[in-house]
């Protein structure tokens, strides 16, 4: 059986900005999306608030060798839509340059706060943590392992 995890980010109205942050910053390569006009396009039946017309209902863009999905909808709807604090996205490479050279990348965003600024610590060669315009937490992590 070959299946995939891919992460799942829900934004509530930042999605689209978002992927064009993550094409920028982090080179992610868009696979497949779609916004709320383009659905409905689709689906007569889907129906959508006014002014949200670029809303993404889905997308998958690809970083590296890993995907991420990316959407507007929470996928709890038995509670109100908040952004956590309990995960985030960790970025890895053995190779320290690559990954020194996306933390440089992301921080010169004026809405990116670092949490943890790159530096050596006792795991890794080269480790940092950021929070991004739209609220996702990433690790930026230099590997000494062959996971």
């Amino acid at each position: 059986m070959k299946v995939e995890v891919i992460p799942f980010l829900s934004l509530n109205g930042d999605a689209a900005a978002a992927i064009t942050f993550y094409e920028k910053y982090l080179g992610a390569k868009v696979l497949f999306k779609k916004n709320y006009k383009e659905m409905k396009e689709m689906n007569p039946h889907f129906s959508y608030e006014e002014g949200q017309d670029d809303y993404i209902t889905h997308s998958v863009l690809e970083i590296g060798a890993n995907k991420l999905m990316i959407a507007e909808e929470e996928m709890d709807t038995s509670r109100p839509w908040q952004l956590g604090n309990s995960s985030s996205l960790c970025i890895q490479s053995k190779d320290k340059n690559v990954i020194q050279n996306l933390y440089e990348s992301l921080v010169q965003h004026e809405k990116v706060t670092v949490l943890m600024p790159f530096k050596e610590n006792v795991f890794s060669p080269g480790y940092a943590i950021i929070r991004d315009p739209y609220g996702i937490v990433i690790q930026l992590c230099v590997t000494v392992h062959d996971f």
